[in-house]
């Protein structure tokens, strides 16, 4: 594949395409593949990992990620240049559309790009070659229509600025390799669709007869249960999973809209829908999580605890901080102990071939046998018939509403603003998991009556 030329269709990026900002160096494309959007999703974060770069944002119609630093960009070298990558997805008639953004990532506006447009320009090409060989595996008919890639780089090089940048490259490519982590240190953010990140502390899912208020935080653990439903659907009928999907991708198109919009449109069809995802986060907040390693090498399976990795780690960092201020001489030695402790290493190491990248998802256990359980909907356990949704108490998750006032000014007045309604909305068909209430308690024993004392002459 190569460059679009000037004038061509594709030459440059659709008006509207989300996360490109104006003058940055960008290059992107646009692909068809006649394969569903989980399938393709599943292919392009094998991909980002392949080519080092580090997730961001992991949702089921997009996926962002970034790689390089501000400091090691300075040495022009393509893997080290400050990069982001953003692929979104979306389902189409015949299979999925897929848009394809990269961009630079200096912060600041005025000269960052100055003698390093020939080094993105391969570095695009690159990463742009990489997902059309993926895409091309997928879908071999399709690679033939694919269309040139876009690249916008302003008016190129400025040669002085080029030379100048090139011989400050040699000066500290040395100190680059060991200081790259001190400005890209620090926790990951979230990858999900962060509900919870809109400023709101419920979110309201309205159809025409009736509303579902879910805190933020419940909200964020349906849309994840959604995404690993999709990704994994196992032996789910087909027809549930197009539906959460479809849910899911609305709902993310809906936050990235309008970020801080508390109020999603509903469908009457998205009322079971809507009714599983509940439940389902709902279970995955009582049960233990673990995630579950599988090395791409060997297939080795690992089991870790992300709440243990976290507290192993904020207690490294208290070490290392506490034992690298106490022996703190000039600034040089306290730039290497930030460097020491924003380096945390690989994630994954696997201990039978030492491979570094490896497959996850989510696991649990079953409170009765302890079996592991991978499925991505828990309903009973195949090793002891116990039905996880047991453990959940009742809750009605859809009130009806009544004519009046619209929801999104009430919304937050709680459920005052709805009262009984119809009951047929509330029903969930069949092939959807009830929400089983808690099982009834064993009646108590009754108490042994006991004889009042006797009284007369002879109780003395």
């Amino acid at each position: 594949m190569t460059w679009a030329e000037a004038g061509e269709a594709s030459a440059g990026p659709a008006a509207g395409t989300p996360g490109l900002e104006p003058g940055r160096l960008a290059a992107g494309a646009e692909r068809r593949v006649a394969v569903p959007p989980s399938v393709a999703r599943q292919h392009l974060l094998r991909t980002i990992r392949e080519l080092s770069f580090e997730l961001r944002t992991e949702q089921l119609s997009v996926l962002e990620a970034v790689r390089g630093s501000k400091l090691g960009g300075v040495t022009l070298a393509p893997g080290k240049l400050p990069v982001s990558l953003r692929i979104g997805l979306e389902a189409a008639d015949t299979g999925c559309r897929i848009v394809v953004l990269l961009a630079d990532r200096w912060p600041g506006k005025v000269g960052r790009t100055w003698g390093a447009t020939s080094a993105y320009v391969e570095l695009f090409g690159s990463v742009l070659a990489a997902v059309d060989g993926a895409l091309t595996r997928l879908d071999p008919a399709a690679a033939g229509s694919f269309t040139s890639w876009w690249r916008d780089t302003g008016t190129g090089d400025v040669a002085i600025m080029q030379n100048a940048a090139s011989r400050a490259a040699q000066a500290q490519a040395a100190l680059s390799r060991h200081t790259s982590r001190l400005l890209d240190g620090g926790s990951a953010p979230p990858r999900g669709a962060s509900v919870s990140r809109s400023g709101v502390d419920t979110f309201v899912f309205e159809t025409a007869d009736a509303v579902a208020e879910v805190p933020t935080e419940l909200a964020d653990g349906m849309l994840m249960v959604g995404t690993l439903v999709t990704s994994r659907p196992g032996a789910m009928p087909p027809a549930l999973v197009a539906q959460v999907q479809s849910l899911v991708f609305r709902v993310e198109e809906h936050l990235a809209a309008d970020g801080r919009a508390s109020l999603f449109p509903a469908t009457p069809e998205d009322v079971p829908v809507v009714t599983f995802l509940h439940q389902q986060a709902r279970l995955r907040g009582l049960l233990p999580v673990r995630t579950l390693r599988t090395c791409t090498t060997c297939r080795l399976e690992k089991v870790t605890n992300p709440e243990l990795e976290r507290l192993q780690e904020r207690t490294r960092r208290t070490r290392d901080l506490a034992t690298g201020i106490s022996a703190v001489v000039t600034p040089y030695v306290l730039a290497g102990r930030l460097v020491q402790l924003n380096s945390k290493g690989p994630e994954f190491a696997c201990p039978r071939c030492q491979g570094l990248d490896a497959d996850e998802t989510v696991v649990t256990y079953c409170q009765r046998c302890g079996d592991r359980r991978a499925e991505t909907a828990l309903r009973a356990c195949p090793k002891c018939q116990f039905d996880f949704r047991s453990l959940l108490p009742a809750e009605q998750v859809w009130r009806p509403r009544t004519a009046g006032p619209d929801v999104g000014t009430v919304a937050g007045t709680g459920p005052s603003a709805v009262v009984a309604g119809p009951a047929a909305l509330l029903k969930v068909p069949d092939d959807f998991p009830p929400a089983h209430p808690r099982p009834p308690k064993a009646p108590r024993p009754a108490r042994p009556e006991v004889s009042p004392p006797p009284s007369g002459p002879l109780a003395t």
